[in-house]
């Protein structure tokens, strides 16, 4: 890879993977907060932001991340598929009661993959 393709990437992986981190806080908040309409909402905006990022900018990765890109491409859009058909469904208030099953759980190992990848970029740019 040339100096501006991981200037790109590295760019691209830190907005996702510091995305993801509020992510992880929001459902942790969802979770404490006793699974409510008006934490899932916030989830959800976190959510989007990285489904975003991923479509808008998986072409940036190397092939071998390539699956992991799809992994967390498709967690988000079956996740955000129950999502709307519950909202739909309930038309909750914030302090409604918000929960559906999921099959497709949150694949961690890709996240990993990817921040590995970016803690790699990090220590090579500082070279």
């Amino acid at each position: 890879m040339n100096k501006k393709s991981t200037t790109g990437l590295s760019i691209f992986l830190k907005e996702l993977l510091e995305t993801l981190n509020d992510s992880t806080i929001a459902y942790r908040q969802y979770i404490e907060g006793g699974k409510t309409f008006q934490f899932a909402q916030q989830l959800k905006l976190y959510n989007g932001k990285a489904f975003d990022l991923l479509t808008s900018n998986k072409q940036l990765l190397p092939e071998n991340l390539q699956q992991d890109a799809d992994a967390l491409i498709q967690h988000y859009r079956v996740w955000t598929e129950k999502w709307e058909a519950l909202a739909n469904e309930l038309k909750p208030v914030p302090g409604d009661l918000f929960v559906f099953a999921n099959t497709i759980t949150f694949p961690r190992q890709a996240a990993h993959n990817l921040e590995t990848t970016y803690e790699t970029l990090k220590k090579e740019n500082k070279q």
